[in-house]
């Protein structure tokens, strides 16, 4: 796997507001493989929500230190460097385990809220011969585009395509505690969440076992025209746009950086919010 370019691209608003803020997304990628780890953005401590998004200052001065989500992905980085040997999905199998003992060592009791499980999402791809594989659990993906730019496999978002949805049909406001209690504890990795047949549930590495069947794998045979972009959810409002493809399959970092910086004071609830993305190649 030929890395082109990988990089995080901070929150504008906590960078404004504070360029220490924890870096929640994480990312690492070599010639053997590539994983993105997005961490779950924990409550506030001692503030509501509605305090929170009212005065982003405030929120960040509140925000808990270290960061669980900080420390949960980068647990998954660590767990692909040290043991990853050629099985994406049992390394992300082994990467929840030692979530768990984070958990057992910083959250004694869960309330899903202040003291919710440390957290993360992650996607990962490795290439052997002319095949990627793949793995990922939730909105972390993995998109292989053609030399034209068409998109030939992209991974399936369960938290936007099922989750979400079926929430909006509730009475529900994330503000609400009881709405945050209810989606972390009834629709966080539970394969009994059925509505109409179908699961509207979504996965995430808390150190808990159910989380192992949300993780997803797969492959795709590729060629050396093809290029694979594995990402955090922040970028896939991204991965549509024209402009965005234009630039990804003829990469140019200076005018990558200055796209991507432009598109997040442009709209900053579509484009500004934390986001990785690697940018690889076949060879």
């Amino acid at each position: 796997m030929k890395i082109i370019y990988q990089n995080t691209f901070d929150n504008t608003l906590t960078e404004k507001y504070d360029p220490t803020f924890p870096r929640e997304d994480q990312y690492y990628g070599c010639e053997n493989f590539a994983v993105v780890a997005d961490g779950i953005t924990r409550d506030p401590i001692g503030i509501t929500l509605e305090e929170a998004y009212k005065n982003q200052a405030l929120a960040i001065k509140n925000y808990p230190r270290p960061s669980g989500a900080e420390l949960a992905a980068k647990e998954v980085i660590l767990t692909f460097k040290n043991n990853f040997n050629g099985n994406l999905k049992e390394t992300l199998i082994l990467a929840n385990q030692n979530i768990q003992k984070l958990n057992e060592k910083y959250v004694p009791q869960c309330d899903y809220l202040e003291n919710d499980y440390y957290g993360t999402v992650a996607s990962a791809a490795f290439i052997k011969e002319n095949i990627l594989y793949y793995s990922y659990i939730c909105d972390c993906g993995i998109i292989v585009y053609d030399k034209k730019g068409n998109i030939r496999m992209q991974t399936e978002d369960e938290l936007e395509k099922y989750t979400r949805p079926y929430l909006n049909q509730i009475p529900y406001s994330w503000t609400n505690p009881e709405s945050r209690i209810i989606t972390r504890r009834d629709y966080r990795n539970n394969l009994k969440k059925i509505e109409n047949g179908i699961c509207v549930s979504y996965g995430a590495l808390t150190g808990e076992e159910s989380a192992i069947p949300f993780i997803k794998e797969g492959s795709i045979e590729i060629s050396d025209e093809d290029t694979i972009i594995i990402y955090s959810d922040g970028f896939f409002h991204f991965l549509h746009e024209p402009e965005f493809i234009h630039l990804i399959l003829n990469f140019n970092q200076e005018e990558f950086l200055t796209y991507i910086e432009k598109k997040a004071n442009e709209d900053y609830s579509r484009y500004g919010k934390e986001k990785t993305l690697i940018l690889a190649k076949k060879n």
